[in-house]
């Protein structure tokens, strides 16, 4: 399946480099604005925000369809040619945007055809700390396995993506960008600068406040009856977690075991909150819900956000200051 998508990758960059002319000719079209694409929501808003008072133009493009399913993502030809014209483009890295290295790769190869665009990889243990594979981190969740509080192996110590979940790495992830944007618009400089700062503060503000719940809280135990991208921000604050899914996998349907496991947990714990995923089906949550009397509240990913969080321009510091208002409720 890799090599197919591999396959299918070359063969919109081949497609793409047939029109070297008309790409690198892009950025007139567009009266030279300044271009920035980037693949999940997070990186997208900081981008939004650091060049919001611009007085070059700047056009930021999401590549995922707000609401769609991010995981399962592949670039079209269109996304090949924005990614090939832009002048910055933010992947997060990892296994589910080998695409990006690729498409990278093939690019710089064909650089004279094109116009070249920098990039910014923030997978980077220079770049955000913690990214041991999943199967490092301890972590307790229903499975087919024996259950209980002793950290279980995750498959293929994958490494999990979902670094800006923790506040203080989506800050380093902010660091990085603000670099990069100075670098291409110097001029712009004052003004991404000023931003920064705002946004900094912001991160800073929302760790702070992370940090009062887990002080505060009656209890350390949350659960998840989704799938589980959270590992950073509960690592971050020393908040202990079951969840249906040891990650982000393509699952949607819980075993019997990990559904039993999960309805024991709530009633053994008296946990009265069980958490569930934006676009999610919300099957395993109101399963348990139903079982154990628990209600089911939503937390943001910010991978990505459904259609109108999009068209309202919900930021990242938004969203997250609502997970945590959920987070210390359950706690409570």
């Amino acid at each position: 399946m890799k090599s197919m998508k591999i396959q299918k990758i070359c063969a919109a960059a081949a497609a793409m480099l047939l029109c070297g002319t008309l790409l690198s000719g892009c950025g007139a079209q567009q009266n030279d604005a300044l271009t920035v694409v980037t693949t999940v929501y997070t990186t997208y808003d900081f981008a939004k925000q650091l060049t919001a008072a611009y007085e070059k133009p700047v056009e930021v493009r999401l590549l995922l369809t707000p609401g769609g399913e991010s995981h399962s993502y592949e670039p079209t030809p269109s996304d090949v040619a924005a990614i090939q014209s832009c002048d910055l483009f933010v992947y997060i890295g990892g296994a589910s945007e080998t695409w990006a290295d690729k498409l990278i790769e093939t690019s710089r190869q064909k650089k004279e055809n094109l116009r070249m665009f920098d990039c910014v990889d923030l997978l980077d243990e220079e770049t955000v700390e913690g990214m041991e594979p999943e199967d490092e981190h301890e972590h307790a969740h229903g499975d087919e396995h024996e259950h209980g509080d002793e950290a279980h192996d995750h498959e293929d110590g994958k490494i999990d993506e979902h670094i800006w979940t923790a506040p203080l790495n989506a800050d380093k992830m902010l660091t990085a960008m603000q670099e990069r944007l100075n670098k291409i618009a110097p001029k712009e400089q004052e003004h991404c600068d000023a931003a920064y700062e705002k946004l900094h503060d912001s991160l800073l503000a929302l760790d702070q406040r992370a940090k009062e719940i887990h002080d505060n809280a009656k209890n350390d135990t949350l659960i998840f009856a989704d799938r589980f991208p959270f590992r950073y921000l509960t690592h971050a604050y020393g908040w202990k977690y079951y969840a249906a899914f040891a990650g982000c996998t393509s699952d949607t349907d819980a075993s019997p075991a990990t559904l039993s496991f999960l309805i024991d947990k709530v009633k053994s714990e008296n946990i009265k909150t069980v958490f569930y995923l934006e676009n999610s089906s919300r099957k395993i949550a109101d399963a348990v819900c139903s079982a154990t009397g628990a209600k089911a509240e939503m937390l943001q990913s910010c991978n990505n956000v459904s259609r109108m969080d999009y068209d309202a321009g919900m930021h990242y510091q938004q969203l997250m200051t609502e997970n945590l208002d959920a987070i210390e409720e359950a706690l409570n």
